[in-house]
């Protein structure tokens, strides 16, 4: 490891759990807000790029009020230390009728921070804040399985370790990268061998990270000057490309898009000849997720990753999720669609109460719903959300081998989970009064997690909490959030989010990705963090 990071690092004592109770205040549930996803202002950093949503440049209205604060952070010098929401309510988050988003936001404007929910009912939602923009955590290995699948590629991961005590919490090391000319930041993905990440900004442009010269590519992807909006990356087993999926408005339509990177040609020096732009295209849909499967599980079982895609609101909202035959790049195989009360964002493989695969959606556009596609003694069935919702869902990750798979509830605040085919509990799932959180991304070995999202507190910090396997209560996520956050290097404010993070391969260190878009502009962060005292990355 280095001696020295090149800017000053933040040593960030994170011993504290975020055990404390709170006093029981709110009887109301959270609201789903309208617009689903937390809007970011303008969500352009062009006013021809205001026509999407959902964290791949979320769509916004010309008459869209400036962003709110999750919780009025910006202004709650006077409330208490953010804490955990006590896992006690009785009842999950009701879904609140979708409405105005402008009304949503003036109606919230004045709420202050409220803290653990009470006995009967779950917090409160906000508004369409201006959480992290969009959408998916593919982290290192176990969120989208970019990278823990490959066990041929150089300093392959190990496995996940689904065994032994947990690790004890880690004491986070974080640095800026310097970036020129990045935009907000949405995903990021490691290579297997973890040389380099692809940092995804909300439209138009791939950054190419490489580890070892600490410097970045911007790669334009659009094609003929047509907006495009990227919504996830993940890397094949076999280290020889990745895929990115998206969409890009066409005669004014939404079209799903798939982008394929080319490993050889990033090595080669050629990163600008690296995308190319697969033949498979759908008109109407969005593509806003995909994943590998775990190691000979999956739909085909050979495999292929699975495409989510919504289309909606109009007449309704529908994911459909369909198989991508790698030895043609063309959808084959699985073909499944469902109406749904929500625009789904995200995807994670989990494993059925029989141990087979299925498939776990989150759905946080407009509405909340989260089904769940599975296959018992070979038939396909699809099983409805939770009665009671969870709330406006962003991101999920998978665990391990699909034995779990987290959610993030950003208007519930809470971490859920699924678990032996089925969802646990609302009221079991530990959660942040005043926190802003959006994603969640599993290490490589499956032994811990970070969630991240909007900052906050007082004074300001970049959300970001350790979750260590299999400890699941408020008291034992500790957080870790960046202390100093609206000082230089991070310059950042109660509307810059931190939307994705990914562990590096082979260590305990990786980055996490996000910025500030509003009505004047975008900037974008990248930030490397490091567990200290951990399998140094440098």
């Amino acid at each position: 490891m280095r001696s020295s990071l090149h800017l000053p690092r933040i040593l960030l004592a994170c011993l504290l759990p975020l055990g404390l109770s709170c006093a029981e205040t709110v009887a109301s549930q959270p609201d789903v807000v309208a617009d689903g996803r937390p809007e970011t202002a303008a969500d352009g950093d062009a006013p021809g790029d205001a026509d999407a949503e959902d964290g791949v440049a979320a769509e916004a209205d010309a008459d869209a009020p400036p962003d709110v604060p999750l919780d009025g952070m910006d202004a709650d010098a006077d409330t208490p230390e953010d804490g955990p929401v006590d896992g006690d309510a009785d009842a999950p988050p009701d879904v609140a009728p979708e409405g105005d988003a402008d009304a949503d936001v003036d109606a919230d404007a004045d709420v202050p921070p409220v803290d653990s929910p009470d006995g009967d009912a779950p917090p409160e939602a906000d508004a369409p804040a201006d959480l992290p923009a969009e959408a998916e955590a593919e982290v290192g290995a176990d969120a989208d399985a970019d990278a823990d699948a490959d066990a041929d590629a150089p300093d392959a991961v190990d496995a996940p370790d689904d065994g032994g005590p947990p690790p004890g919490p880690g004491t986070y090391l974080y640095r800026r990268i310097p970036v020129g000319g990045m935009r907000e930041a949405n995903v990021v993905a490691f290579h297997p061998d973890g040389s380099y990440a692809l940092v995804l900004e909300r439209n138009e442009a791939v950054h190419v990270y490489d580890w070892a010269t600490d410097t970045a590519t911007r790669v334009d992807v659009r094609v003929g000057g047509r907006a495009v909006y990227l919504a996830d990356v993940a890397f094949d087993p076999s280290a020889s490309f990745a895929l990115i999926v998206g969409y890009e408005t066409v005669s004014s339509a939404d079209t799903g898009i798939v982008i394929q990177v080319d490993d050889a040609a990033i090595r080669a020096g050629s990163p600008s000849t690296a995308f190319t732009r697969l033949g498979e295209t759908r008109a109407g849909e969005r593509f806003t997720a995909l994943e590998y499967p775990p190691l000979g599980e999956g739909p085909a079982g050979d495999g292929r990753p699975v495409v989510l895609s919504q289309s909606g609101p109009t007449p309704g909202y529908i994911a459909r999720l369909r198989e991508l035959d790698l030895s043609t790049l063309a959808f084959a195989g699985l073909v499944e669609a469902r109406p749904t009360s929500a625009g789904c964002d995200d995807l994670a493989f989990a494993d059925n109460e029989f141990g087979g695969w299925g498939i776990a959606l989150v759905c946080g556009t407009n509405g909340a719903d989260a089904p769940y596609y599975t296959r018992i003694g070979g038939v396909g069935e699809w099983r409805a959300g939770p009665t009671a919702t969870l709330g406006n869902t962003s991101r999920a990750a998978r665990h391990g081998d699909g034995d779990l798979a987290l959610a993030v509830s950003w208007s519930g605040r809470r971490l859920n989970r699924f678990e032996d085919g089925a969802w646990v509990p609302y009221s079991s799932s530990p959660g942040w009064s005043t926190l802003g959180v959006w994603d969640v991304s599993f290490s490589p070995d499956g032994r811990r997690a970070l969630v991240v999202g909007r900052a906050g507190g007082t004074p300001l910090r970049g959300t970001a909490l350790e979750y260590r396997y299999d400890l699941y209560t408020s008291g034992e996520i500790t957080d870790v959030s960046i202390p100093g956050f609206g000082s230089a290097p991070y310059l950042g404010d109660s509307n810059t989010n931190l939307n994705d993070s990914a562990f590096r391969p082979g260590c305990d260190g990786g980055l996490i990705v996000g910025g500030n878009t509003s009505w004047s502009g975008s900037t974008g962060l990248l930030i490397e963090f490091e567990i200290e005292g951990g399998v140094a990355c440098r």
